[in-house]
């Protein structure tokens, strides 16, 4: 079994953080988002081959992955460039001579799941993950007729187009990978786009007109961590989930309220610090306070209060701004 992980995307709704470092790696309740996912995947015996689909800033993430998992696992990694940002068909379609008749997941890179991957993989169909919505025209939908997809459309606008709510959560799982590089192929050569782009959905409604039976699968926790706020509410329950009882060191006058992760050989002094934060290597934090917030590497605060913030690494901030999304090597001072 194969798996693909599109991660090509500039994380043009996270700027400036995205102009430096790759969605994928931005760090939430310590360790960069990518892994969460990778980690679940090295579960799976039957998998040989994780590929990952790199652009914007690829280079990194190929770094960070043969650095982290090189030693660790017998899994092969593979790195293919998506040149143009052509959709998430194209994306996928990039891995087409890698793949030999075999079974495919494909889960984007920059979600977290719950989910019970195990049983995901060992179903007899192929498989979707869904989640129900409250605003289904931010994503794909998927229609079902006796317990199978009937019909899947890309962001749905307009009040006839569909009633469902059920969105495509970022996580495929396909049985015969033949048949869905042929409909990738098709909907390319036929220059089948929607919103400019080749979508995977058309693809796999071609799929799905051409015999193959897909089931939907309900996906339990689903973070889309494309924007600020999302970022931060998936950081606020992996915390939660990981942290609730962490021990910490203790800093002179300062109280750490849980949960709250702080990477090492930091330097806190007469703060406070959380719920729900993130605090990245070798940060200085004096007479500051922090919660639900995002803080990277080797930054410098001081006399500040920063509530629902995100800021990068190698910052200085010494204000009273009460939010922030400051991208790396940025100084501030009022």
């Amino acid at each position: 079994m194969k798996a693909i992980i599109p991660a090509a995307g500039a994380g043009t709704r996270l700027r400036p953080h995205t102009y430096t470092v790759p969605k994928i790696l931005i760090n939430l309740a310590g360790k960069p988002m990518i892994s969460y996912l990778i980690d679940e995947l090295l579960t799976v015996k039957a998998l040989d081959t994780i590929i990952m689909i790199v652009g914007h800033l690829g280079e990194q993430v190929e770094s960070y992955i043969k650095t982290v998992y090189a030693k660790k696992t017998k899994i092969e990694f593979k790195f293919i460039e998506q040149a143009e940002m052509k959709g998430l068909g194209h994306a996928v379609y990039q891995a087409a001579d890698l793949l030999k008749n075999e079974p495919v997941v494909i889960i984007l890179g920059d979600t977290i799941f719950e989910f019970e991957l195990k049983k995901l993989l060992s179903s007899e169909e192929s498989a979707i993950g869904v989640k129900d919505v409250e605003d289904p025209k931010r994503f794909g939908v998927v229609e079902t007729v006796n317990g199978y997809i009937s019909k899947m459309i890309e962001k749905p606008s307009g009040p006839n187009v569909t009633t469902s709510r059920k969105a495509i959560a970022g996580l495929y799982y396909i049985k015969n990978s033949d048949a869905l590089i042929r409909s990738l192929k098709y909907i390319i050569d036929h220059n089948i786009t929607t919103k400019n782009e080749y979508q995977l959905t058309d693809a796999l409604q071609n799929m799905i007109e051409n015999g193959e039976k897909i089931v939907p699968f309900e996906i339990q926790n689903w973070f889309d961590c494309g924007k600020p706020e999302t970022l931060l509410s998936t950081n606020k329950y992996l915390l939660i989930k990981y942290y609730s009882t962490h021990k910490h060191r203790i800093y002179p006058s300062t109280l750490i309220i849980p949960p709250v992760y702080i990477g090492q050989n930091c330097h806190i002094v007469n703060s406070i610090v959380g719920p729900y934060t993130t605090i990245g290597n070798e940060v200085y934090i004096k007479e500051s306070i922090l919660n639900n917030s995002l803080v990277g590497d080797y930054t410098s605060i001081e006399k500040s209060l920063l509530q629902d913030s995100i800021i990068g690494s190698e910052v200085v901030i010494s204000s009273n701004y009460q939010r922030l999304y400051i991208g790396d090597n940025t100084e501030i001072s009022f």
